[in-house]
Protein backbone atom coordinates (compact mmCIF):
# COMPACT_ATOMS: atom_id res chain seq x y z
CA UNK A 1 0.00 0.00 0.00
CA UNK A 2 1.50 3.55 -0.86
CA UNK A 3 2.46 6.21 1.62
CA UNK A 4 -0.64 8.42 2.72
CA UNK A 5 -0.74 11.77 1.21
CA UNK A 6 0.30 10.06 -2.41
CA UNK A 7 -3.27 9.35 -3.70
CA UNK A 8 -5.70 12.29 -4.08
CA UNK A 9 -8.25 9.35 -3.38
CA UNK A 10 -7.08 8.87 0.14
CA UNK A 11 -6.68 12.31 1.13
CA UNK A 12 -10.15 12.77 0.11
CA UNK A 13 -11.93 10.21 2.14
CA UNK A 14 -12.78 10.99 5.76
CA UNK A 15 -13.03 7.61 6.80
CA UNK A 16 -10.84 4.65 6.22
CA UNK A 17 -12.16 0.79 6.76
CA UNK A 18 -9.24 -1.58 7.37
CA UNK A 19 -9.46 -5.39 6.35
CA UNK A 20 -6.98 -6.13 9.01
CA UNK A 21 -5.91 -9.51 8.49
CA UNK A 22 -4.83 -8.43 4.94
CA UNK A 23 -2.81 -5.72 6.83
CA UNK A 24 -1.57 -8.72 9.26
CA UNK A 25 -0.41 -10.39 6.39
CA UNK A 26 1.60 -7.46 4.98
CA UNK A 27 2.96 -6.16 8.46
CA UNK A 28 5.78 -9.13 9.45
CA UNK A 29 6.77 -7.99 12.49
CA UNK A 30 10.91 -7.75 11.82
CA UNK A 31 11.83 -5.65 14.85
CA UNK A 32 9.66 -6.28 17.63
CA UNK A 33 10.30 -9.51 19.57
CA UNK A 34 7.16 -9.74 22.01
CA UNK A 35 3.15 -9.89 20.80
CA UNK A 36 3.17 -6.38 23.07
CA UNK A 37 5.94 -4.66 21.31
CA UNK A 38 4.07 -5.39 18.07
CA UNK A 39 1.14 -3.19 18.20
CA UNK A 40 3.38 -0.05 19.00
CA UNK A 41 6.62 -1.18 16.50
CA UNK A 42 4.67 -1.74 13.43
CA UNK A 43 0.94 -1.99 13.14
CA UNK A 44 0.11 1.36 15.10
CA UNK A 45 2.62 3.23 12.84
CA UNK A 46 1.37 1.61 9.56
CA UNK A 47 -2.29 2.72 10.71
CA UNK A 48 -0.88 6.61 11.19
CA UNK A 49 0.52 6.61 7.36
CA UNK A 50 -2.72 6.15 6.11
CA UNK A 51 -3.76 9.05 8.52
CA UNK A 52 -4.22 12.58 6.30
CA UNK A 53 -5.74 16.11 7.33
CA UNK A 54 -9.16 14.87 6.31
CA UNK A 55 -8.92 11.46 7.64
CA UNK A 56 -11.57 11.85 11.17
CA UNK A 57 -11.81 7.87 11.65
CA UNK A 58 -10.25 4.28 11.05
CA UNK A 59 -12.76 1.52 10.66
CA UNK A 60 -10.20 -1.64 12.38
CA UNK A 61 -12.12 -4.46 11.25
CA UNK A 62 -10.74 -8.34 11.97
CA UNK A 63 -11.94 -11.69 11.16
CA UNK A 64 -13.71 -13.74 13.61
CA UNK A 65 -13.79 -18.12 14.00
CA UNK A 66 -16.77 -19.56 14.26
CA UNK A 67 -17.56 -23.10 15.74
CA UNK A 68 -19.12 -25.32 12.81
CA UNK A 69 -18.73 -22.31 10.69
CA UNK A 70 -18.88 -22.73 6.37
CA UNK A 71 -15.35 -21.42 6.29
CA UNK A 72 -13.51 -24.20 8.04
CA UNK A 73 -13.55 -26.58 4.83
CA UNK A 74 -12.20 -23.41 2.70
CA UNK A 75 -9.19 -23.16 6.11
CA UNK A 76 -8.48 -27.18 5.53
CA UNK A 77 -8.18 -26.91 2.35
CA UNK A 78 -5.54 -23.57 2.46
CA UNK A 79 -3.71 -26.19 5.10
CA UNK A 80 -3.82 -24.84 8.31
CA UNK A 81 -0.41 -25.85 10.34
CA UNK A 82 -0.10 -27.99 14.06
CA UNK A 83 -1.35 -25.66 16.67
CA UNK A 84 1.90 -23.70 18.69
CA UNK A 85 2.25 -25.17 21.82
CA UNK A 86 1.37 -21.96 22.99
CA UNK A 87 -1.40 -21.01 22.41
CA UNK A 88 -2.17 -17.75 25.23
CA UNK A 89 -1.10 -14.89 22.95
CA UNK A 90 -0.05 -11.86 25.63
CA UNK A 91 2.04 -9.06 25.55
CA UNK A 92 5.47 -10.94 26.89
CA UNK A 93 5.13 -13.82 24.84
CA UNK A 94 8.07 -14.02 22.20
CA UNK A 95 6.41 -13.35 18.39
CA UNK A 96 7.09 -16.20 15.90
CA UNK A 97 9.80 -15.25 13.22
CA UNK A 98 10.07 -15.64 9.16
CA UNK A 99 8.53 -18.37 7.85
CA UNK A 100 7.24 -19.46 11.37
CA UNK A 101 5.06 -16.23 11.40
CA UNK A 102 3.10 -17.50 8.57
CA UNK A 103 2.89 -20.81 9.86
CA UNK A 104 1.27 -19.26 12.99
CA UNK A 105 -1.04 -17.17 10.93
CA UNK A 106 -2.42 -20.53 9.13
CA UNK A 107 -4.14 -22.02 12.23
CA UNK A 108 -7.79 -20.26 13.00
CA UNK A 109 -7.11 -20.55 16.75
CA UNK A 110 -3.66 -18.79 16.71
CA UNK A 111 -5.45 -15.87 14.73
CA UNK A 112 -8.60 -15.34 16.97
CA UNK A 113 -6.69 -14.75 19.39
CA UNK A 114 -4.13 -12.94 17.83
CA UNK A 115 -7.36 -10.47 16.66
CA UNK A 116 -8.58 -10.06 20.31
CA UNK A 117 -5.35 -9.45 21.75
CA UNK A 118 -4.51 -6.65 18.83
CA UNK A 119 -7.79 -5.06 19.23
CA UNK A 120 -7.67 -4.46 22.44
CA UNK A 121 -4.07 -3.21 22.23
CA UNK A 122 -5.38 -1.01 19.53
CA UNK A 123 -7.66 0.67 21.48
CA UNK A 124 -5.45 1.44 24.15
CA UNK A 125 -2.80 3.06 22.30
CA UNK A 126 -4.41 5.13 20.19
CA UNK A 127 -6.49 7.07 22.91
CA UNK A 128 -4.27 10.16 22.31
CA UNK A 129 -4.59 9.82 18.47
CA UNK A 130 -6.29 12.46 16.82
CA UNK A 131 -8.77 10.40 14.41
CA UNK A 132 -11.88 8.27 16.17
CA UNK A 133 -10.52 4.56 15.57
CA UNK A 134 -13.22 1.78 16.11
CA UNK A 135 -11.72 -1.87 16.49
CA UNK A 136 -13.62 -5.02 16.39
CA UNK A 137 -13.08 -7.45 18.73
CA UNK A 138 -14.73 -10.73 18.60
CA UNK A 139 -18.33 -9.53 18.68
CA UNK A 140 -17.94 -6.08 20.35
CA UNK A 141 -16.67 -3.56 19.08
CA UNK A 142 -14.31 -1.13 21.12
CA UNK A 143 -13.41 2.89 20.44
CA UNK A 144 -10.31 5.17 21.44
CA UNK A 145 -13.16 7.73 22.36
CA UNK A 146 -16.77 7.57 23.83
CA UNK A 147 -19.26 6.84 20.34
CA UNK A 148 -22.52 5.33 20.65
CA UNK A 149 -21.57 1.80 18.72
CA UNK A 150 -24.81 0.54 19.00
CA UNK A 151 -25.49 0.11 15.66
CA UNK A 152 -22.08 -1.97 15.18
CA UNK A 153 -21.95 -3.89 18.75
CA UNK A 154 -22.39 -6.87 19.37
CA UNK A 155 -22.52 -8.67 16.27
CA UNK A 156 -22.56 -12.00 14.55
CA UNK A 157 -21.17 -11.79 11.14
CA UNK A 158 -18.38 -13.61 11.04
CA UNK A 159 -16.51 -12.23 7.77
CA UNK A 160 -14.69 -9.32 7.45
CA UNK A 161 -16.09 -8.59 4.30
CA UNK A 162 -19.57 -8.30 5.19
CA UNK A 163 -19.06 -6.54 8.54
CA UNK A 164 -16.80 -3.80 7.11
CA UNK A 165 -19.86 -2.83 4.47
CA UNK A 166 -21.61 -2.80 8.33
CA UNK A 167 -19.26 -0.37 9.62
CA UNK A 168 -19.13 1.29 5.72
CA UNK A 169 -23.01 2.17 6.08
CA UNK A 170 -22.49 3.14 10.03
CA UNK A 171 -19.96 6.00 8.61
CA UNK A 172 -22.42 7.22 6.03
CA UNK A 173 -24.80 7.64 8.35
CA UNK A 174 -22.90 9.58 10.74
CA UNK A 175 -22.27 11.93 7.54
CA UNK A 176 -18.95 10.36 5.66
CA UNK A 177 -19.54 11.25 1.93
CA UNK A 178 -15.86 9.57 0.78
CA UNK A 179 -14.23 6.71 2.05
CA UNK A 180 -11.69 4.29 1.59
CA UNK A 181 -11.36 1.02 1.93
CA UNK A 182 -8.38 -1.52 2.16
CA UNK A 183 -7.86 -5.00 1.48
CA UNK A 184 -7.27 -8.10 -0.52
CA UNK A 185 -10.56 -9.88 -0.71
CA UNK A 186 -12.04 -9.86 -4.13
CA UNK A 187 -15.62 -10.28 -2.59
CA UNK A 188 -15.10 -7.06 -0.86
CA UNK A 189 -15.09 -5.32 -3.98
CA UNK A 190 -17.75 -7.16 -5.14
CA UNK A 191 -20.01 -6.29 -1.90
CA UNK A 192 -18.71 -2.95 -2.70
CA UNK A 193 -20.45 -2.45 -6.15
CA UNK A 194 -23.83 -4.18 -4.99
CA UNK A 195 -23.84 -2.12 -2.22
CA UNK A 196 -22.78 1.71 -3.17
CA UNK A 197 -25.97 2.74 -4.48
CA UNK A 198 -27.53 2.27 -0.64
CA UNK A 199 -24.63 3.77 1.01
CA UNK A 200 -25.55 7.35 -0.01
CA UNK A 201 -21.59 8.50 -0.33
CA UNK A 202 -20.17 10.31 -2.93
CA UNK A 203 -17.19 8.75 -3.88
CA UNK A 204 -15.81 5.32 -2.32
CA UNK A 205 -12.29 3.76 -3.35
CA UNK A 206 -11.18 0.51 -2.84
CA UNK A 207 -7.41 0.06 -2.66
CA UNK A 208 -6.41 -3.47 -3.38
CA UNK A 209 -3.56 -5.44 -3.13
CA UNK A 210 -0.45 -4.43 -2.51
CA UNK A 211 3.57 -4.26 -3.81
CA UNK A 212 3.49 -4.49 -7.67
CA UNK A 213 -0.54 -5.60 -7.84
CA UNK A 214 -1.76 -2.52 -6.08
CA UNK A 215 -4.21 -0.35 -7.44
CA UNK A 216 -6.63 1.94 -6.47
CA UNK A 217 -10.30 1.19 -7.81
CA UNK A 218 -13.16 3.88 -8.08
CA UNK A 219 -16.02 1.75 -7.14
CA UNK A 220 -18.83 5.01 -7.93
CA UNK A 221 -17.38 5.04 -11.38
CA UNK A 222 -17.87 1.30 -11.72
CA UNK A 223 -21.47 1.55 -10.62
CA UNK A 224 -22.37 4.53 -13.19
CA UNK A 225 -20.61 2.32 -15.78
CA UNK A 226 -22.32 -0.94 -15.06
CA UNK A 227 -25.98 0.27 -13.76
CA UNK A 228 -28.00 -1.05 -11.36
CA UNK A 229 -29.21 -4.16 -12.77
CA UNK A 230 -25.78 -5.78 -13.03
CA UNK A 231 -24.70 -4.11 -9.96
CA UNK A 232 -27.52 -6.09 -8.11
CA UNK A 233 -27.00 -9.51 -10.14
CA UNK A 234 -23.11 -9.46 -9.91
CA UNK A 235 -22.64 -11.20 -6.48
CA UNK A 236 -24.79 -14.19 -7.29
CA UNK A 237 -22.75 -14.13 -11.15
CA UNK A 238 -19.85 -14.05 -9.08
CA UNK A 239 -20.48 -16.39 -7.08
CA UNK A 240 -21.79 -19.35 -9.73
CA UNK A 241 -19.75 -18.38 -12.37
CA UNK A 242 -16.09 -18.14 -10.45
CA UNK A 243 -15.97 -21.70 -9.06
CA UNK A 244 -17.04 -23.10 -12.55
CA UNK A 245 -14.73 -20.93 -14.31
CA UNK A 246 -11.18 -23.14 -13.83
CA UNK A 247 -9.72 -23.34 -16.91
CA UNK A 248 -11.77 -21.30 -18.80
CA UNK A 249 -10.80 -17.57 -18.88
CA UNK A 250 -12.56 -14.69 -16.51
CA UNK A 251 -12.76 -12.17 -19.83
CA UNK A 252 -14.95 -14.74 -21.68
CA UNK A 253 -17.30 -15.41 -18.58
CA UNK A 254 -17.64 -12.11 -18.42
CA UNK A 255 -17.89 -11.60 -22.17
CA UNK A 256 -21.01 -14.27 -22.01
CA UNK A 257 -22.65 -12.73 -19.76
CA UNK A 258 -22.86 -9.38 -21.39
CA UNK A 259 -23.38 -11.05 -24.49
CA UNK A 260 -26.64 -12.33 -23.23
CA UNK A 261 -28.16 -9.25 -20.62
CA UNK A 262 -31.37 -11.94 -20.01
CA UNK A 263 -29.36 -13.80 -17.03
CA UNK A 264 -29.10 -10.50 -15.21
CA UNK A 265 -32.37 -10.77 -14.62
CA UNK A 266 -32.35 -14.47 -13.39
CA UNK A 267 -29.65 -13.20 -11.37
CA UNK A 268 -31.64 -10.65 -9.64
CA UNK A 269 -34.70 -12.89 -9.57
CA UNK A 270 -33.18 -15.64 -7.97
CA UNK A 271 -31.35 -13.49 -5.48
CA UNK A 272 -34.71 -11.45 -4.56
CA UNK A 273 -36.48 -14.88 -4.58
CA UNK A 274 -34.19 -18.06 -3.53
CA UNK A 275 -37.08 -19.96 -3.19
CA UNK A 276 -37.82 -19.98 -6.52
CA UNK A 277 -34.74 -21.89 -7.83
CA UNK A 278 -35.67 -25.32 -8.12
CA UNK A 279 -34.54 -28.23 -10.49
CA UNK A 280 -37.63 -27.66 -13.09
CA UNK A 281 -37.54 -23.82 -12.60
CA UNK A 282 -37.17 -21.98 -15.69
CA UNK A 283 -34.10 -19.96 -13.52
CA UNK A 284 -32.60 -23.51 -13.83
CA UNK A 285 -33.11 -24.02 -17.09
CA UNK A 286 -31.32 -20.65 -18.01
CA UNK A 287 -28.52 -21.77 -15.46
CA UNK A 288 -27.83 -24.35 -17.56
CA UNK A 289 -28.03 -22.42 -21.20
CA UNK A 290 -25.27 -19.86 -19.35
CA UNK A 291 -23.14 -22.96 -17.95
CA UNK A 292 -23.03 -24.38 -21.34
CA UNK A 293 -22.04 -21.58 -23.07
CA UNK A 294 -19.09 -21.27 -20.99
CA UNK A 295 -17.91 -24.55 -21.84
CA UNK A 296 -18.55 -24.03 -26.21
CA UNK A 297 -20.09 -21.49 -27.33
CA UNK A 298 -21.07 -23.35 -30.50
CA UNK A 299 -23.19 -26.18 -28.07
CA UNK A 300 -26.67 -25.68 -29.00
CA UNK A 301 -27.62 -27.77 -26.34
CA UNK A 302 -29.80 -25.84 -23.43
CA UNK A 303 -29.04 -29.07 -21.43
CA UNK A 304 -26.05 -29.47 -19.53
CA UNK A 305 -26.37 -33.71 -19.69
CA UNK A 306 -27.10 -33.26 -22.85
CA UNK A 307 -24.40 -30.85 -23.71
CA UNK A 308 -21.74 -33.49 -22.01
CA UNK A 309 -23.05 -36.03 -24.05
CA UNK A 310 -22.29 -34.23 -27.23
CA UNK A 311 -19.01 -32.74 -25.80
CA UNK A 312 -17.63 -36.36 -24.67
CA UNK A 313 -18.78 -38.80 -27.15
CA UNK A 314 -17.68 -36.28 -30.12
CA UNK A 315 -14.31 -36.10 -28.79
CA UNK A 316 -14.56 -32.37 -28.02
CA UNK A 317 -14.04 -32.93 -24.67
CA UNK A 318 -12.30 -35.08 -22.05
CA UNK A 319 -14.16 -35.97 -18.89
CA UNK A 320 -12.76 -33.19 -16.26
CA UNK A 321 -13.30 -30.42 -18.75
CA UNK A 322 -16.94 -31.05 -19.93
CA UNK A 323 -20.13 -29.06 -17.68
CA UNK A 324 -21.15 -30.08 -14.69
CA UNK A 325 -23.91 -32.45 -14.15
CA UNK A 326 -27.39 -31.04 -14.00
CA UNK A 327 -27.77 -32.10 -10.19
CA UNK A 328 -24.03 -31.09 -9.44
CA UNK A 329 -25.08 -27.77 -11.09
CA UNK A 330 -28.15 -27.18 -9.01
CA UNK A 331 -26.58 -27.92 -6.03
CA UNK A 332 -23.74 -25.33 -6.40
CA UNK A 333 -26.15 -22.81 -7.48
CA UNK A 334 -27.75 -23.42 -3.85
CA UNK A 335 -24.71 -22.47 -2.06
CA UNK A 336 -24.29 -19.42 -4.62
CA UNK A 337 -27.87 -18.58 -2.94
CA UNK A 338 -26.63 -19.30 0.51
CA UNK A 339 -24.06 -16.71 0.22
CA UNK A 340 -25.84 -14.04 -1.75
CA UNK A 341 -29.80 -14.11 -0.99
CA UNK A 342 -28.81 -14.61 2.75
CA UNK A 343 -25.65 -13.96 4.32
CA UNK A 344 -24.45 -10.79 1.98
CA UNK A 345 -28.12 -9.59 1.79
CA UNK A 346 -28.21 -9.34 5.45
CA UNK A 347 -24.54 -7.10 5.39
CA UNK A 348 -26.36 -4.36 6.81
CA UNK A 349 -27.36 -6.36 10.16
CA UNK A 350 -25.36 -7.14 12.46
CA UNK A 351 -27.20 -10.09 14.14
CA UNK A 352 -27.61 -11.78 10.57
CA UNK A 353 -30.92 -14.99 10.83
CA UNK A 354 -29.16 -17.43 8.53
CA UNK A 355 -30.71 -20.70 7.19
CA UNK A 356 -29.58 -24.03 8.22
CA UNK A 357 -26.66 -25.01 5.32
CA UNK A 358 -27.97 -28.38 4.81
CA UNK A 359 -30.90 -26.94 2.57
CA UNK A 360 -28.53 -25.37 0.16
CA UNK A 361 -26.10 -27.81 -1.48
CA UNK A 362 -24.19 -28.41 1.84
CA UNK A 363 -23.71 -31.72 4.07
CA UNK A 364 -22.37 -32.28 7.53
CA UNK A 365 -19.25 -34.60 8.04
CA UNK A 366 -19.48 -36.42 11.16
CA UNK A 367 -15.55 -37.59 11.15
CA UNK A 368 -14.48 -34.01 9.91
CA UNK A 369 -16.55 -32.27 12.20
CA UNK A 370 -17.83 -29.27 9.16
CA UNK A 371 -19.57 -28.43 6.57
CA UNK A 372 -18.81 -29.89 3.32
CA UNK A 373 -19.80 -29.22 -0.28
CA UNK A 374 -22.96 -31.57 -1.10
CA UNK A 375 -21.73 -32.32 -4.91
CA UNK A 376 -25.05 -34.42 -5.99
CA UNK A 377 -28.05 -36.46 -4.88
CA UNK A 378 -27.56 -38.91 -7.97
CA UNK A 379 -26.00 -42.40 -7.00
CA UNK A 380 -22.17 -43.17 -7.34
CA UNK A 381 -21.97 -44.14 -10.66
CA UNK A 382 -18.69 -46.55 -9.29
CA UNK A 383 -21.35 -48.41 -7.88
CA UNK A 384 -22.97 -48.83 -10.99
CA UNK A 385 -19.73 -49.66 -13.03
CA UNK A 386 -16.28 -50.54 -12.36
CA UNK A 387 -14.82 -49.54 -15.96
CA UNK A 388 -16.66 -46.54 -18.05
CA UNK A 389 -15.44 -47.31 -21.92
CA UNK A 390 -16.22 -45.43 -24.88
CA UNK A 391 -15.29 -45.71 -28.74
CA UNK A 392 -14.81 -43.44 -31.03
CA UNK A 393 -16.30 -45.27 -34.11
CA UNK A 394 -18.80 -44.34 -36.44
CA UNK A 395 -20.70 -47.45 -37.86
CA UNK A 396 -17.91 -50.59 -38.14
CA UNK A 397 -17.37 -50.93 -34.79
CA UNK A 398 -14.70 -54.03 -34.97
CA UNK A 399 -11.19 -54.63 -34.75
CA UNK A 400 -9.48 -51.44 -33.04
CA UNK A 401 -12.74 -50.73 -31.24
CA UNK A 402 -12.35 -50.11 -27.19
CA UNK A 403 -15.94 -51.50 -26.59
CA UNK A 404 -15.45 -54.83 -28.93
CA UNK A 405 -12.19 -56.00 -27.72
CA UNK A 406 -13.34 -55.50 -23.98
CA UNK A 407 -16.15 -57.46 -24.98
CA UNK A 408 -19.28 -54.92 -24.51
CA UNK A 409 -21.83 -53.46 -26.45
CA UNK A 410 -21.69 -49.31 -27.55
CA UNK A 411 -23.59 -46.88 -25.53
CA UNK A 412 -25.27 -43.83 -25.84
CA UNK A 413 -21.77 -42.32 -24.66
CA UNK A 414 -19.55 -43.73 -27.80
CA UNK A 415 -19.61 -41.88 -30.90
CA UNK A 416 -21.91 -44.24 -32.58
CA UNK A 417 -24.39 -43.50 -29.84
CA UNK A 418 -25.03 -47.53 -29.39
CA UNK A 419 -26.39 -47.96 -33.18
CA UNK A 420 -23.27 -50.07 -34.85
CA UNK A 421 -22.52 -53.16 -35.84
CA UNK A 422 -20.99 -54.57 -32.75
CA UNK A 423 -24.42 -53.98 -31.15
CA UNK A 424 -25.97 -56.33 -34.16
CA UNK A 425 -24.11 -59.22 -32.67
CA UNK A 426 -24.35 -61.71 -30.21
CA UNK A 427 -23.07 -61.15 -26.80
Amino acid sequence: MPPAGRSPAVRAASVIVMDMAAVIHMIKPQRARFFGDYVQMHLLPFLQKQVTADTTRIDAVWDTYQEASLKLQTRARRGDSERRRTTIVSAQIPLPKGAEWQKFLKESQNKDQLFQFLSSELEQHARDEKYHLLTTKADLVLSNRPMDVSALSPCKQEEADTRMILHLKHAADQGHSKAYIQTVDTDVVVLAVHFFSQLNLTELWIAFGSGRTFKEIPIHDIVQELGPQQCHALPFATHLLGAMSHGIGKKTVWNIWQSFPHFTNTFNAITDNPGELTLESNHMKNLERLTVLMYSKQCAAYSVNIARKLMFTHGLKSLDAIPPTQHALYQHAKRAVLIVAFIWRQAFCKLPAEPEPDQWGWEWNERMKMWVPLWTTLPDPNQGCAMLLHCGCTVACRRNCKCSSAGIRCTLYCKCEGGCTNNELDS
